[in-house]
């Protein structure tokens, strides 16, 4: 009985086909026609399954929970916008629980200014003046 893998291992050295270019088109012609059948198949089933129509959202509640506080006065608008974020980003189910303003800091914080400026000063400092 003959065996057809002795010749195979006898000629590990030798390039594919005898030569090596015509052995990479070969590779990479299959890996082309490999993606090709993949994204066939994808196209194929993702026209025989569609998606789901989107359902329409539930009218959200544009009253907050709590009432603002009376020293600042914010119109309607913003607590509309407000409900209408949390309404597209976490759904139509959501309710806003509490709007309060955030607390506003000094625009100048002097350790913050000093850290800002030794940097400046470092990166300025590390530079030739032409």
């Amino acid at each position: 009985m003959m065996s057809y893998v002795s010749p195979v291992l006898a000629e590990t050295g030798r390039p594919l086909f005898d030569n090596q270019w015509l052995a990479l088109f070969v590779i990479l012609g299959s890996i082309t026609a490999f993606i090709l059948a993949i994204a066939s198949i994808g196209r194929w089933l993702a026209s025989t399954h569609p998606d789901e129509p989107a359902k329409p959202a539930a009218p959200v509640e544009i009253a907050p929970a709590t009432p603002p506080p009376a020293s600042i006065e914010t119109p309607i608008e913003i607590y509309a916008a407000i409900a209408a974020a949390v309404a597209v980003t976490l759904g139509a189910r959501a309710r806003v629980a509490a709007i309060n303003a955030a607390p506003t800091e000094p625009l100048a914080d002097t350790s913050r200014l000093q850290w800002s400026m030794e940097g400046r000063r470092q990166i300025y400092s590390s530079h030739k003046v032409r």
